[in-house]
């Protein structure tokens, strides 16, 4: 009888341990370094100068179950960002001063974003797996 609720223990224990993992997996947020169209912005340090001219990607890697959202909102300057092809995103209307960027689907989303017409600077915020902010940077270019 010890013995045999002993295997049982062993085995749920097992069980809630392997559970736990694969929920972390399934809402994991990895940011590469670069994607289809140039360094990942969402991956570079805080208060970055954005100097490509050739633009940036705005690339995650989602687990299954993962979201995310990025709002861009514009901070200074007469510059401005601009987004083109790109695949996993659902994005908003430029309203007032800020863009709001959503996952719509899992694994490597990305999206092509040029920062130009003069000199400006904006506040990145991530909601990751939330209806919170989890994270910010700031930019310039």
């Amino acid at each position: 009888m010890v013995k045999r609720l002993l295997i049982y223990t062993v085995a749920v224990l097992f069980i809630i341990v392997n559970s736990g993992c694969n929920k972390e997996e399934k809402l994991s947020i990895k940011y590469p370094s670069s994607g289809a169209y140039g360094e990942n912005i969402l991956s570079l340090p805080v208060n970055s100068n954005l100097t490509n001219i050739n633009g940036y990607s705005l690339c995650a890697e989602l687990g299954k179950k993962a979201e995310l959202k990025i709002i861009i909102t514009k901070l200074s300057g007469s510059g401005e960002w601009f987004y083109a092809d790109g695949n996993g995103w659902t994005v908003s209307s430029y309203s007032g001063s800020s863009q709001q960027f959503e996952s719509n689907k899992d694994g490597t989303i990305d999206l092509d974003l040029i920062f130009e017409n003069g000199p400006g600077s904006c506040k990145v915020d991530f909601y990751e797996n939330s209806s919170s902010v989890t994270d910010s940077k700031t930019f310039s270019w």
